[in-house]
């Protein structure tokens, strides 16, 4: 149980889909928006974590730092934590990492992987200690059109490829973390109503899907085995966009199955431009 409850936990907030590299963006037509948000994560019922988002959409940018600890019966197992900031150019319907840097520490080890985003290039990576040895490895051209797993889940939540139907949720993304590539092949289950006060949001949120591939830097036995690995979300719309849509979907329910159980993100807190989320809506956010 060790590393894998906040393993599952961080992967199922990086789990966001959208369209790698997209054009850079226009200078920002919507107001801008800083977004703080604390997710409670629980295993098969029981408390094991806290995540905490912090985001900031600016004159056509994004900033966005996670901060993922163990709580409750996570903290008996493991001291594992994982701290990472995330910018590049954003706004809804677009998406251009630009930097990247993710540090997770145990008690066996510290791991900093930052990754440097370049036009139509491989991101530059630095880890330490540095990967070797590395099992059947990411092509440059296969880097390229990856993204960071912050800016991942940014991409979600601004919805680069939404389309109609199934698309609503974009289509895939592929994410490199410095060493590993992998997909989430996305659809979406149309627009669901979120009631009883779900991380205190109550109405209509996108219920969004996806499914895990692995396709590179694993050996052969893993790269063979079917991952039946699902992550499911709700984004409620958020603010007001250039065209009248949302300025942006923020998660009021992530869950992913991991190999030792169900694990599920709600938020207890969420703040927007300095307002907790009850008074945002309520003043018209």
């Amino acid at each position: 149980m060790k590393t894998q409850i906040l393993a599952a936990a961080f992967a199922v907030l990086a789990s966001g889909v959208g369209a790698a590299q997209s054009p850079a963006p226009a200078p920002a037509a919507s107001p801008d928006y800083t977004i703080t948000a604390v997710y409670n994560v629980s295993l098969l019922g029981l408390s094991v974590g806290q995540m905490r988002l912090e985001m900031t959409l600016k004159d056509g940018a994004y900033e966005t730092k996670v901060y993922v600890e163990p709580k409750g019966l996570a903290s008996t197992f493991t001291s594992n934590t994982v701290s990472a900031v995330a910018q590049g150019l954003g706004q809804m319907g677009t998406l251009k990492p630009r930097y990247s840097w993710v540090q997770q520490i145990s008690t066996k080890r510290t791991q900093t992987v930052t990754l440097t985003f370049a036009d139509g290039a491989a991101p530059a990576v630095n880890a330490e200690p540095v990967y070797t040895n590395i099992e059947n490895p990411a092509s440059d051209a296969q880097k390229a059109a990856a993204v960071d797993p912050v800016s991942g889940f940014v991409s979600m939540m601004l919805l680069p490829t939404a389309g109609p139907g199934d698309k609503a949720c974009g289509d895939t993304i592929q994410i490199f973390d410095g060493k590993r590539l992998y997909a989430f092949d996305m659809w979406s289950d149309g627009v669901k109503d979120v009631k009883r006060g779900t991380g205190g949001y109550n109405g209509p949120a996108l219920h969004c899907v996806a499914s895990y591939r692995r396709i590179a830097g694993w050996g052969d036995k893993y790269l063979a085995r079917k991952s039946d690995t699902k992550v499911e979300s709700y984004f409620a719309p958020i603010g007001k966009g250039p065209n009248g849509g949302p300025a942006f979907y923020l998660p009021v329910r992530l869950w992913g199955d991991a190999e030792v159980g169900d694990v599920v993100a709600i938020p207890a807190s969420v703040t927007i431009n300095g307002k907790d989320w009850g008074t945002f809506f309520a003043e018209g956010g």
